[in-house]
């Protein structure tokens, strides 16, 4: 993974501009049989708003005179399409949702081993179930903290934190001169499954999560999960995050980073590029004139930097659907023959893309010991299912919380009764 990242790095320099590809097609998809009208579900909201899907279903059809894609986005898109699957109603592809369980992959989707793919993705087993391909990502995450350099100017800030007590000193320096310290955007709540990662690197360990389910106690303060928690119960207990953590406002969010009003969140690399070009509407401003950096959480004073890596939504065609060869090609143009990887700010997942965010420069600079994360069990899936753990939703529940200890206390509780189900 360190050396995927460094290649990033030095390609952060090139232009956004995608190499040419040829008009051709791969094994397992024949042209004369991508022809109707398929529908995709899509948690890229924001894409279909500016208009990127109209540019990209044009060119498919391009390449597919006979061929048509209905693109629908899902603000709440983990949750709805949890819904959806259980009715059956999800489209001919969507992008792959957390909540399936490896084993119950081949329940929903349609394999893609036809497609010869594998060799050429980051992170090709993440969708494997019996030695078969479900789904493919779009790309690659590093989680650190994006920040305002403007902000940290105006407060008196010279260089970003190297241990946590500078961290939380600097928080509160940005917190005087007037700015929103960090957003964590509660009332989202998928936000801050980040927290998942963050624990998964104080532990050191690639494996942590799904090693969880062999511990009765993974909640406990003293350990990797608990000090994750622990720090996310720090910020807000100390007034460091946004007043409002009631209200979701994760659009309007993008638009306080950019401005400076806020000036921290910590997320993946694909949510630099989320600041810089839709927050600078928001904000009134011009993307240029937004100057947006990127560094590791020191999360402990050890001046050693753990960070969690791992692969964002993939892309899966549905299992039922009525026209698998026009899903199936779709797939594989979104994936290999446009820029939305770039465009999210990814290290892209089809290897012959290069990255191109040269916010990932600064953050390599701080020599951080990036930990891939290998794809999740069914057992800790399911646990976390169980007690409604996915999506940010056991952050959310503990935050919110009268009493926050009991609350955990509670949740170890549940947990070992969820994994003594398994």
């Amino acid at each position: 993974m360190k050396r995927l990242l460094a290649a990033g790095v030095a390609l952060a320099a090139m232009s956004l501009a995608v190499p040419a590809f040829a008009q051709d097609t791969l094994p397992g998809i024949d042209p004369a049989q991508v022809k109707g009208k398929i529908t995709y579900y899509t948690h890229w909201t924001s894409y279909i708003t500016d208009g990127l899907f109209d540019k990209w279903v044009g060119e498919f059809k391009k390449m597919y005179p006979n061929a048509d894609v209905d693109v629908q986005g899902i603000t709440t898109y983990a949750e709805t399409m949890s819904t959806r699957l259980s009715t059956g109603d999800y489209g001919d592809v969507l992008d792959t949702p957390a909540s399936v369980p490896p084993d119950q992959l081949s329940d929903f989707f349609a394999p893609l081993d036809d497609l010869k793919l594998s060799d050429d993705f980051n992170y090709a087993d993440a969708w494997v179930q019996d030695g078969k391909p479900y789904g493919y990502t779009f790309g690659v995450n590093v989680e650190g903290i994006v920040y305002n350099k403007d902000a940290f100017t105006k407060a008196g800030i010279t260089g970003v934190p190297k241990t946590y007590t500078d961290f939380i000193a600097d928080a509160k320096k940005l917190k005087a001169a007037g700015t929103i310290p960090i957003v964590i955007n509660m009332a989202s709540g998928w936000p801050l499954t980040v927290f998942d990662g963050l624990a998964l690197a104080i532990s050191g360990d690639g494996n942590f999560l799904n090693d969880t389910v062999k511990d009765p106690a993974p909640f406990s303060a003293d350990k990797p999960y608990g000090k994750s928690l622990g720090i996310l119960h720090q910020w807000i207990s100390e007034g460091l995050t946004e007043p409002d953590l009631t209200t979701d406002h994760w659009e309007d969010s993008k638009g306080w980073l950019a401005s400076g009003k806020a000036a921290m969140w910590f997320l993946g690399n694909w949510s630099i590029n989320q600041v810089i070009q839709e927050g600078s509407g928001k904000a009134g401003l011009k993307a240029d004139d937004i100057h947006i950096g990127f560094f590791p959480l020191p999360y402990d004073d050890s001046g050693k930097y753990g960070v969690n890596s791992g692969h964002d939504y993939g892309l899966s065609v549905a299992k039922n659907s009525q026209n698998i060869p026009t899903a199936k090609a779709w797939l594989e143009f979104l994936l290999t023959k446009t820029d939305i990887s770039q465009i999210a700010g990814f290290i892209p997942g089809y290897k012959k893309l290069p990255p191109t965010l040269p916010q990932l420069t600064e953050f390599q600079s701080y020599n951080p010991n990036i930990i891939a994360q290998p794809p999740t069990t069914a057992a800790y899936v399911n646990a976390t299912n169980l007690i409604n753990f996915t999506g940010g939703h056991g952050e959310q529940s503990l935050m919110n919380a009268d009493d926050y200890n009991a609350a955990i206390d509670k949740l170890n509780k549940d947990w070992a009764d969820a994994i003594s189900r398994q």
